[in-house]
Order: C-alpha cells, then sequence, then structure tokens
C-alpha cells in the first residue's frame, strides 16, 4: 500500500475537525512559512533582474572558472572588529601575528589564516570575487561574506592558459548560473543595507539590555510586557518592548538561539526590521496573490499540517525493533478510521496539489 492523495484530503480534514489549524503554535508556524516565502518571492522580483551579467562578465568568470588559487585570510564576525584589523594592517602589523590574535579556529590561528587552494564555486561568492579580483600579493578591503568579514590575499595563481571560444560556449549556461550566484548575496545584502539605513534604527540601550538579559538567562519577567520604546525610527515611529520581543520569538529556533551578545541581539533586531519592510513592500506588489505564490504556499502549509499529524501519531509507537512495522500499522489504522468518518467526494483537479510525504511503502 501507498499513501495516497485521498489520505491526504483525510488528514486534512481531520485537522480542520479537530481545530488543529488554530492552535497557537500552528498558526505561528503558518505565519512563517507565509513570510518566508512572500521574502522569497519578494526577493526573486526585486533582485533576479540585478543578476544577469554582460558577455564580457561571463567571458571574465570563464577565465577564473579555469584558474586556481591559493589564498589566506582574516577573519572577524563584525564590521568593527575587521576594521580594526585592517588599520592594524596598513600600520604596519605582520598578517601572522594578526592571525594568530583574531583566530579561534586552532589551524588558522597557527596557519596565517591559510585556505590553501580554492577553485570557483568552493567558496562564499562574495570571498570569491574579492580574491579573483585581486592582482598578485594585493590585499583586497574588508568582504562582507554570509559568515562575517574577511580580508583576503592571493599567495599563488594557477591558469589555464588553452582557453577556447568553443569550451566558453559550451560552458556558457554554467557560467550564467555563477554570475546569477555573485550577483544575488552582494544584490540582497546592497539593498538590505539601504533599507537599514532609511530606517535609522536607533535603540534604547537600557531596555535593550534588559531583554538581552532575559533571553539569555531564559527567566521570567513582566519587564517583557512593557511598553517603553525600545527600537526608534524615523517619523517617531518605534517598537515598544513587547512588540520586539514578540517579533523575536516567532523567530526559528535556529535563529532564536542564535542571540548571544547585545550587538548580536541588534542586528537581529535590525534585520526584523528590514524584513518588515520588504513584506510591506511585496503586499503593497500584489505578490501574494499571485498563483504560483498562492499554489506554493497552500502546498507547504499542508505539507506542514500533515507531516505534524503524522509526527504525533509516530510519537506514540515504542522505540523498540519492531518500530517500524508498528509505525505502518498506526498509521493505517488512523488512516481506516478516519475514512470510516468521512463522506469523500472526488474532484480530479484537486488531487493534483496534494503533497503528503510517500512515508507509507509496502
Amino acid at each position: 500500500m501507498c499513501s495516497s492523495d485521498l489520505d491526504e484530503k483525510l488528514i486534512l480534514d481531520y485537522t480542520q475537525d479537530r481545530n488543529v489549524v488554530n492552535d497557537p503554535a500552528v498558526l505561528r508556524e503558518k505565519q512563517r512559512i507565509y513570510d518566508q516565502l512572500l521574502l522569497n518571492t519578494f526577493f526573486v522580483h526585486q533582485i533576479k533582474p540585478r543578476t544577469k551579467a554582460t558577455d564580457m562578465e561571463l567571458r571574465r568568470l570563464f577565465t577564473w572558472s579555469k584558474t586556481s588559487l591559493h589564498v589566506r585570510h582574516l577573519f572577524a564576525r563584525d564590521l568593527a572588529t575587521i576594521n580594526e584589523i585592517q588599520m592594524k594592517l596598513q600600520n604596519g602589523a605582520e598578517w601572522n601575528s594578526l592571525a594568530q590574535t583574531y583566530f579561534n579556529d586552532p589551524v588558522l590561528n597557527v596557519n596565517g589564516g591559510d585556505l590553501g587552494w580554492i577553485n570557483m564555486g568552493e567558496m562564499d561568492p562574495a570571498f570569491e570575487v574579492a580574491a579573483y579580483s585581486l592582482k598578485d600579493a594585493e590585499i583586497s578591503n574588508p568582504v562582507k561574506t554570509r559568515y562575517g568579514y574577511s580580508i583576503v590575499q592571493v599567495v599563488e595563481w594557477e591558469k589555464d592558459i588553452f582557453l577556447t571560444e568553443q569550451d566558453f560556449q559550451l560552458e556558457k549556461d554554467w557560467l550564467k548560473l555563477m554570475a546569477a550566484q555573485y550577483r544575488k548575496l552582494p544584490a540582497i545584502r546592497a539593498y538590505t543595507d539601504s533599507i537599514e539605513t532609511e530606517l535609522g534604527i536607533v535603540f534604547a540601550q537600557n531596555e535593550l539590555k534588559e531583554l538581552y538579559d532575559i533571553i539569555i538567562n531564559e527567566s521570567e519577567s513582566n519587564k517583557i510586557f512593557s511598553r517603553l520604546p525600545l527600537v526608534y525610527f524615523k517619523e517617531d515611529n518605534y517598537w515598544t518592548v513587547q512588540e520586539t520581543y514578540n517579533k523575536l520569538t516567532n523567530l526559528s529556533t535556529r535563529q532564536y538561539n542564535h542571540i548571544a551578545s547585545v550587538k548580536n541581539l541588534k542586528q537581529i533586531i535590525k534585520g526584523l526590521a528590514v524584513r518588515d519592510v520588504f513584506l510591506r513592500e511585496a503586499e503593497t506588489l500584489g505578490l501574494s496573490a499571485i498563483p504560483t505564490f498562492t499554489n506554493t504556499f497552500t502546498q507547504k502549509y499542508n505539507s506542514y499540517l500533515i507531516n505534524l499529524c503524522l509526527n504525533n501519531l509516530y510519537d506514540t509507537v515504542p522505540m523498540d525493533n519492531d518500530r517500524s512495522q508498528k509505525i505502518k500499522t498506526a498509521y493505517l489504522n488512523f488512516r481506516n478510521k478516519l475514512a470510516d468518518k468521512s463522506t469523500i467526494t472526488i474532484d480530479s483537479l484537486a488531487v493534483k496539489s496534494f503533497v503528503l510525504n510517500q512515508r507509507i511503502t509496502s
């Protein structure tokens, strides 16, 4: 037996009948799915047009793709620290000494941040663009990557000198994809930074520190319900402590657990503020009404509901050697009970959109 479209319909009806869809945790996840998908749609709409490369740029990438680089870098998590490192370099500090001071990694700490040989497509796109743009022994300005900030230096080059027009044409489609990757993240970062600057974000330091202490200590405090302003924006807009805390608790567990310092908390809050602007712009542009968005959202949300329901069912099955068979039996019993209580009318068009994972097979 295989899980079917009708099984999906039965389970989705079950979530409605049991009012699962109105559970606060489910509503939060529904909003999270909606927001993330809308953000993705917004970036495709706003950023994708900026990722198209010219023929000259593709030819430069073709040369890069035939070049290996031996690189080293100095790294910091934040802009202030990397600027400090750059200033020390410019004032004559030795590269290896700075690596020992600023790297926590035990290997990079002693080898001067040496990353060895790299090829195109192996590192963060912004890092690669900086590295491949350098001349021999030249040192880059700080480069923002997904991990933090790097100052890059190329130690050696190894180039393929036999480049042909035929090879370029054969690899052109792949080069277009690489060009889009190289342009995408910097374009998003530049756009994000411009919105952050426009917002003119200022923090109430005492309230920020108190909120951080509550989060990091996982303590209960009435201060999280405070209506005192915590984040100020231009035009006299602000978020209260309570508003800010509510927005933070809607983050994923991974994002929420990333809060590790007051400075880090500030960056996360700034990101949430910028995110709100993007979501409002996406709604203004009508992106949530386009069929590709609505169809994908429905599929993702239904998939979440079904997986939630099945995971809750499987959690009741004991952990033993025969668990796989017991899971199958539990599923069949559950499905059959739902079928016995249901009157099913088949819509041949609707069944095409069902998204139940193929988790039960025989």
